[in-house]
């Protein structure tokens, strides 16, 4: 009786591992290519509280005053602070999903300060992006300085696409008002991450005219009008999970020009880097935005895979040796043959 009993649990237990493995093993693919989608996304609203803010600190060697026509900086280094400040509108992003459209919709300052108190830019944008690719979208007020500015389809400048693919990315500038080549060139280790790193050269680009007084080019008009040009080398440590950018340094240069001819005067010369600070900040927000997402796409189908291939062959070997004992048993019975089974036998 007990080896009946032993015999019906072993076949439940094997039968039990194979039915959970091949679970396990199906349960695999769908973490990946489903359930990691789902949750591959930006929040709403940043920072949880619904505002960010992203520091960089340098210095500026060449400030001009275009009011008295005069350097204000020049030849020595002055402080200055960068901030980016965030703060998403979660009215607009729900609004937007009414209609169909999953973008997370944020206003922000872009700001540069003396640290004597001079402000030397100030820059507000509202944009909307897709909350998995990062796209940029024409809706929900999206704009630059205060103006419309058709950018569908260029890259968020706040932040890379989920799962960042290693290639040129079209990087919204938003002070030249266009997308730009930010261009995948390696990978660095910040932290627990191997960072990927993208870059962005843009030579003196044209961002408009601003009126000078006429002395500044030897004209006895009262005011004249030059050409404003923006040039930018700016470096991103980019997560490849999420998207976040974990650090940031750039280089900035502005001129006044003459239609074609050649510059006039350097209005600004800027060096920027985000601070140790602001790169732990960014590193603990792209955890804690990835951690689910990495289980599901990653760490979860591989353990999932492999618990599963282990009960499934585990569960099989377990049948066939059950399959082999159950033969045997019947090929050489238990109980000794008796006299007259053996006389029976050989007649």
């Amino acid at each position: 009786m007990s080896q009946r009993l032993e015999g019906r649990a072993g076949r439940w237990v094997a039968g039990a591992a194979l039915v959970l493995g091949l679970l396990l093993v199906v349960v695999a693919p769908i973490l990946r290519l489903w359930v990691a989608p789902l949750l591959a996304q930006s929040p709403q609203v940043p920072g949880g509280d619904g505002q960010t803010t992203f520091t960089s600190t340098g210095t500026v060697t060449t400030l001009f005053d275009l009011d008295n026509a005069e350097q204000a900086v020049t030849g020595e280094s002055i402080p200055v602070t960068h901030t980016v400040t965030t703060r998403g509108d979660a009215a607009a992003a729900q609004q937007a999903a009414a209609e169909g459209l999953n973008v997370a919709v944020a206003d922000s300052v872009d700001r540069v300060v003396t640290d004597d108190g001079r402000l030397i830019s100030e820059l507000p944008y509202r944009l909307a992006a897709d909350r998995r690719s990062q796209a940029l979208a024409d809706c929900c007020g999206a704009r630059v300085g205060g103006i419309e500015i058709a950018m569908a389809g260029a890259g968020n400048p706040l932040r890379l696409p989920w799962f960042t693919p290693e290639r040129s990315y079209p990087y919204f500038d938003t002070a030249l008002l266009a997308p730009v080549e930010m261009a995948y060139i390696g990978s660095e280790r910040l932290g627990d991450v191997e960072a990927m790193k993208f870059q962005q050269t843009t030579g003196p680009t044209a961002v408009g005219t601003v009126p000078v007084p006429g002395r500044l080019v030897g004209s006895e008009q009262t005011t004249a009008t030059l050409v404003r040009t923006h040039a930018v080398n700016r470096t991103l440590w980019v997560d490849p999970t999420t998207g976040i950018i974990l650090r940031s340094a750039e280089k900035v240069r502005e001129t006044l020009r003459e239609d074609s001819g050649p510059d006039v005067v350097t209005l600004l010369s800027m060096s920027l880097a985000s601070t140790p600070e602001q790169e732990a900040a960014q590193l603990a927000q792209a955890r804690a935005e990835g951690q689910q997402v990495l289980w599901a796409r990653t760490y979860g189908p591989a353990l999932s895979l492999g618990i599963g291939l282990a009960l499934v062959v585990g569960g099989l070997v377990a049948i066939a040796v059950r399959i082999r004992a159950q033969r045997a048993e019947e090929d050489f019975p238990d109980e000794f043959a008796s006299f007259d089974d053996l006389k029976e036998a050989l007649d």
